[in-house]
């Protein structure tokens, strides 16, 4: 969900360096402290962990939509949005908003699963962006694609949420961890319109 990581597919050497993270108490962010099960895990098992989430096929799970009106929605529980009965819309101004079209079928093999709404021209705005100087060309580090390489992570066809929110934890010096002072540097020149472009446009991407 747009809250928590999409780990489907997600190469196993930066997930034993996330759960590791997680395990000491290096990593930091906004949700870090869900993690805390990964001290109740040995480092054999972590590793087991992420080689069976790795040989799973990552799979296309948000729908991307540029517009500039979006469906009435609500936060509840466990940061969750909902789009509320009816179909009244609202501005979609400067956000991201990603909700699941019909929540009872999360668990089913229906996909994609969320839509995210996106402001318009961000396709386009972050194309640039990621492939441009800015970002120093996502690709040298997240490879080709961005479909990940080694102990980097894929971020193709993640949720846009998520992805936004790495990147503000990174600017704001809260998420930790090898590469975090990398990240930071390059997220540190980003503005808030340069960080919904760039996550907006890396999650349209084909993430197999």
């Amino acid at each position: 969900m747009p809250q928590t990581a999409n780990v489907r597919g997600v190469n196993a050497d930066y997930f034993i360096r996330q759960m590791m993270d997680f395990k000491s108490g290096a990593r930091g962010g906004p949700r870090a402290n869900h993690m805390q099960i990964a001290a109740a895990l040995s480092d054999a098992e972590i590793a087991e962990i992420a080689k069976y989430y790795a040989g799973l096929s990552p799979v296309r799970w948000v729908r991307i939509v540029e517009s500039a009106t979006v469906p009435k929605t609500i936060v509840g529980r466990d940061s969750q949005r909902t789009k509320l009965a009816g179909t009244e819309t609202e501005p979609l101004g400067k956000r991201i908003i990603e909700f699941p079209e019909n929540p009872a079928a999360l668990n089913q093999v229906a996909m994609p699963a969320f839509t995210a709404y996106i402001p318009m021209g961000s396709l386009f705005a972050g194309k640039a962006l990621v492939e441009g100087s800015k970002t120093e060309e996502c690709a040298s580090c997240h490879g080709d694609g961005l479909k990940g390489s080694e102990d980097i992570p894929r971020i193709a066809g993640r949720s846009p949420v998520y992805i936004a929110r790495q990147l503000y934890s990174f600017k704001n010096g809260v998420r930790k961890g090898d590469y975090a002072d990398v990240m930071k540097s390059i997220a540190d020149s980003l503005t808030d319109d340069d960080i919904i472009a760039a996550a907006s446009y890396v999650a349209s991407l084909n993430p197999s």
